[in-house]
C-alpha cells in the first residue's frame, strides 16, 4: 500500500475529484472541442489520447485552470472551479508538455520553493527520495538550464508528485523519458490512485505497467469514452 501521509489526496471524503459539464474554447472563430463533459473518481486513472491539434493539451490547460474556457462548468471535490481559487488550485499538479523553470534557481531550489508555495514542510518531503528514483540527485545543485529534456521532464514529475496532489494532470510526460523512468513514473502514479488522486495522463507513446480504468478519446471536436480492449 502506498504512504498517503497527506490525507488531503482523497478529497475529504468525496468520491468525485473532477467533473466537467460542457465545456467549449475556441481559437478565434474556430472552434478546438465543444460541450466535452466527463468525470474522475477519485483512485481513478484516464488516458487522453487523439491526433495532433485535436486540443489535448488545450484541455489539460484548461483543467488547471491556466486557461479559461469560454462555456461550461468544472468541479474540483464538488466545489465549482475556476482556475482562480489559489487553494483549489494547490490541490492540482499540472505538468505540460514543455515545462518552464525559473532561469536563475537551481533543481533544490525549484524543490524547496514549490513545497513552500504548497504549504509541504521541506523537512520529511518525498522530494529527496523521488530526486533519488529519477537519478536527479546528484544534480539538485544545478540549473534546469543545464538539464537534458528528459531531465527537466523527470524535474517537472518530481516537483508535482512531491505536494501529493489531489489531480494529476499530465501532458505527454512519457515522451521524454527512458524505459527506466517511465516505469518509475508508472508506478508513482498508481501509487497516487492508492492514496485517492485522481490522473489524467496524456499519451502517444506505450505506457509501461499501468492500466487506466478509463480511456478518452478528443478528436473532431469531442470527446468520447472508448471502450478498452
Amino acid at each position: 500500500m502506498a504512504d498517503c501521509p497527506r490525507a488531503a489526496a482523497s478529497c475529504a471524503g468525496i468520491d468525485e475529484v473532477l467533473r466537467a459539464e460542457g465545456l467549449a474554447y475556441s481559437y478565434g472563430k474556430d472552434a478546438v472541442w465543444d460541450d466535452v463533459s466527463f468525470a474522475l473518481g477519485a483512485g481513478q486513472v484516464a488516458f487522453l489520447e487523439g491526433p495532433n491539434g485535436a486540443g489535448k493539451s488545450t484541455l489539460l490547460r484548461c483543467l488547471a485552470g491556466w486557461n479559461a474556457v469560454e462555456r461550461g462548468e468544472m468541479l474540483l471535490c464538488g466545489e465549482r472551479f475556476r482556475g482562480t481559487n489559489r487553494a483549489q488550485r494547490a490541490q492540482i499538479a499540472f505538468v505540460p508538455d514543455v515545462p518552464a523553470f525559473y532561469d536563475d534557481l537551481t533543481a533544490a531550489e525549484h524543490i524547496r520553493f514549490m513545497l513552500s508555495a504548497n504549504h509541504v514542510p521541506v523537512e520529511g518531503s518525498r522530494a529527496e527520495l523521488l530526486m533519488e528514483e529519477f537519478g536527479l540527485a546528484a544534480h539538485a545543485g544545478h540549473l534546469p538550464s543545464s538539464f537534458s529534456r528528459g531531465m527537466r521532464q523527470k524535474l517537472a514529475l518530481v516537483l508535482a508528485f512531491a505536494i501529493q496532489p489531489r489531480l494529476l494532470l499530465l501532458d505527454e510526460p512519457y515522451g521524454p523519458l527512458d524505459r527506466d523512468s517511465s516505469v518509475v513514473l508508472s508506478r508513482l502514479i498508481a501509487e497516487a490512485r492508492e492514496c485517492g488522486a485522481a490522473a489524467l495522463v496524456s499519451c502517444h507513446h506505450d505506457v509501461p505497467a499501468l492500466n487506466p480504468e478509463v480511456l478518452f478519446r478528443l478528436e473532431d471536436g469531442s470527446l468520447r469514452a472508448v471502450e478498452r480492449g
